[in-house]
């Protein structure tokens, strides 16, 4: 089911709206999620695995809509492995919001968000390609039952029992090892969605000058990243025409927006962020 509440209707100079909405986490998508590997209340899990947190934050200062991809050079292969080459290409892109302060938004459970900024229309044209500008903290908090006995996620991202069930603030810095950087950091980080909302997300950890809606450079090495830039290529273009009277974006979390790390030996060690991805419907 897809919440039709709009979470964003501000009017820009050329009477343009944007409207974002989420789509419920009772919308099952089947793409490594723990459910798809290992069933309802496995035994033991032996593979990281997504799961749809109950809260997903994250603070927005840019989208929009480009002509090519602004990641072209970042790339997944058949076995999920991910290369790039370390480069945002923005030149075929323009803003559709826009806020330098950034709009704090959950995209947890079937809550309505609302996104603060400012929007702009596209110029008329077909568009394969849409970005975000965010930050690299992600607010999280989410629960998982293995073996009968239901997990909850702790401050710190552990596993604990539900007394002491809190949200987390996860700063992404290595797509491999979340928080903190490994031996062999992954800056970049890819997925293909074959179900639910389809398409290919990407993204690439970043620094920027300029502000927050300044310019944006991929880092090449691990431990500096303060936001991160995504784009993703949705399985149909956004055609914006001289009739086009607004954007609806659709955010999705479902089986995708929390990563469960096992330990090992059949149990859990934690919880870690995972990617959303968003759909575009013109009004």
């Amino acid at each position: 089911m897809k919440i039709s509440n709009p979470i964003l209707k501000t009017s820009a100079s050329f009477s343009f709206c944007l409207l974002a909405s989420i789509i419920s986490s009772n919308e099952k998508a089947y793409a490594n999620t723990c459910e798809s590997l290992f069933g309802d209340n496995p035994s033991s899990i032996n593979n990281s695995c997504y799961i749809t947190p109950s809260t997903y934050k994250i603070r927005v200062y840019e989208m929009g809509l480009c002509t090519s991809d602004p990641l072209a050079g970042t790339s997944i292969d058949s076995s999920d492995n991910v290369t790039t080459d370390n480069t945002i290409s923005f030149s075929s892109c323009t803003p559709t919001f826009q806020s330098s302060t950034g709009s704090l938004v959950n995209l947890g459970g079937n809550a309505t968000a609302t996104l603060t900024g400012t929007n702009f229309r596209p110029p008329t044209g077909t568009y394969p390609h849409a970005y975000i500008k965010i930050k690299n903290t992600f607010g999280l908090k989410g629960s998982y039952q293995i073996n009968g006995t239901t997990y909850y996620s702790a401050s710190d991202g552990s596993p604990v029992a539900e007394a002491l069930h809190s949200e987390f603030d996860e700063d992404l810095l290595d797509f491999s090892n979340g928080k903190t950087c490994s031996g062999s950091p992954e800056l970049a980080g890819a997925e293909v969605f074959t179900t639910g909302v389809t398409g290919t997300m990407k993204a690439v950890l970043a620094q920027v000058s300029g502000g927050n809606i300044g310019t944006y450079t991929a880092d090449s090495s691990c431990g500096s990243s303060t936001h991160l830039f995504g784009s993703f290529q949705p399985t149909n273009p956004v055609v914006i025409s001289n009739q086009t009277q607004g954007l609806e974006v659709n955010f999705s979390i479902t089986g995708r927006g929390m990563t469960i790390i096992p330990d090992g030996s059949g149990g859990m060690s934690g919880f870690g962020g995972g990617p959303f991805s968003p759909a575009f419907s013109t009004f």
